[in-house]
């Protein structure tokens, strides 16, 4: 018994044609697809131009922070900052130690194939020794914020003394609270 079937061109000429047709529809629905989502990334781009160049501009040079609307919306303009730490181990190290020096030894989680007493012993000695470190960058965000006098206690650095290895930014950013 043979699994070999012919089909007669009755039958496979209305089955490719409706599949043409799908493949038509799937290609025109795929480009629309595309140029919408093409359309989405300009819109965005030109919202988040507007917003960073224009809009907050015009509030914080106001001395706005938060405006109510008549159709009880609010608009508020806030400060947001982004931090990360260098993935290199010379700039890690160097922040680590940075946050050692600056009361922040806690964000920095250490691993040592000796006990702590005996690095500085090693070190001292010449002997050659391996530290891991690894930092929690919201933590260090946190403590960053703190430590600059943004989140209500006097600032105890500026910005400029921040070590190199991390990246730190602010910019203004708009809310709107329905």
């Amino acid at each position: 018994m043979s699994d070999n079937y012919e089909l007669d061109d009755v039958e496979v000429k209305p089955f490719m044609e409706e599949v043409n047709q799908q493949v038509q529809q799937l290609t025109k629905l795929k480009w629309a697809v595309e140029e919408a989502e093409e359309a989405l990334r300009k819109a965005e781009a030109a919202y988040d131009r507007f917003v960073k160049e224009t809009f907050c501009q015009v509030f914080r040079a106001n001395g706005l922070e938060s405006l109510l609307l008549a159709d009880g919306r609010r608009i508020n303009v806030v400060t947001k900052t982004t931090c990360s730490i260098n993935k290199n181990d010379k700039d890690k190290s160097n922040v680590a130690e940075w946050l050692r020096q600056h009361n922040g030894a806690e964000l920095v989680k250490s691993e040592l194939h000796v006990t702590s007493d005996h690095k500085s012993q090693l070190d001292a000695m010449g002997i050659p020794n391996e530290e891991t470190t690894t930092m929690n960058t919201n933590a260090v965000k946190a403590f960053l914020l703190d430590q600059l006098g943004q989140k209500g206690s006097p600032a105890q650095i500026s910005i400029d003394e921040l070590p190199k290895g991390i990246n730190f930014y602010q910019y203004d950013d708009v809310e709107i609270i329905d």
